[in-house]
């Protein structure tokens, strides 16, 4: 059975603090005579279910259609189950009370149960749950078989302590110049809560290849 992540696209989904919102744009409608329906979509690629790539927070880092599609498909994801309130942070005690299962993932799934807010705005981008830098720093370093890390926020950073701190936890999870160890990819506004509690068998998370950009939308489908 397979079980979709990433969430619709529209001109009305929540976003980051101060991003553009997405716009759909008629071409032609064919109630008004058009012979078909074609739409221009204008989409800023931080916004809903999407991929950061390394070039996202790393320089000369690499950019989304110049990763190898075997890092978008998963066999080993662990769900890290922590309910958070606003503000609060996924700490390295979080992740290591998961103990051998953690060192096996390939993906980690951060479910801090936010996400029932995700209809609601105002509260959605409200200083949301995020991780902390020292568990950036954990997973980059020594959660050596993690490719990619999920997160059912809007980022997977603070959106107070991020701006404060020159964006810590997305370039010590991205920028492959600042550790000798694998960059990993960031996956932000995933519904994880449908997956928590499941036994999962593979996710995949393909993106648009957009040459030389630094994310992009992604269809993330987990089998169960």
């Amino acid at each position: 059975m397979f079980i979709e992540l990433s969430y619709e696209i529209g001109p009305d989904i929540p976003v980051y603090p101060g991003s553009p919102r997405d716009e759909f744009i008629p071409v032609s409608r064919m109630k008004e005579g058009d012979v078909c329906n074609a739409t221009v979509l204008k989409h800023y690629l931080h916004n809903g279910t999407h991929v950061d790539a390394p070039f996202h927070f790393g320089r000369d880092s690499r950019t989304i259609d110049q990763i190898s599609i075997d890092d978008f498909v998963y066999y080993q994801p662990l769900v890290i189950g922590k309910r958070l309130h606003r503000s609060e942070l996924v700490e390295p005690a979080d992740l290591l009370s998961y103990g051998d299962s953690l060192y096996s993932a390939d993906i980690l799934l951060i479910f801090t149960g936010f996400s029932q807010f995700r209809n609601d705005t105002a509260v959605f981008a409200d200083d949301f749950p995020a991780i902390s830098r020292e568990s950036a720093e954990l997973i980059r370093k020594s959660l050596l078989n993690v490719k990619a890390v999920a997160i059912d926020t809007l980022s997977i950073e603070s959106p107070t302590l991020g701006p404060e701190s020159d964006f810590e936890v997305h370039r010590t999870l991205l920028d492959e110049r600042l550790y000798d160890t694998r960059p990993l990819l960031v996956y932000e506004d995933v519904n994880i809560a449908r997956v928590v509690d499941k036994k999962i068998r593979m996710i995949c998370a393909f993106p648009l290849r957009l040459k030389g950009l630094d994310a992009s939308p992604v269809s993330m489908v987990a089998e169960i």
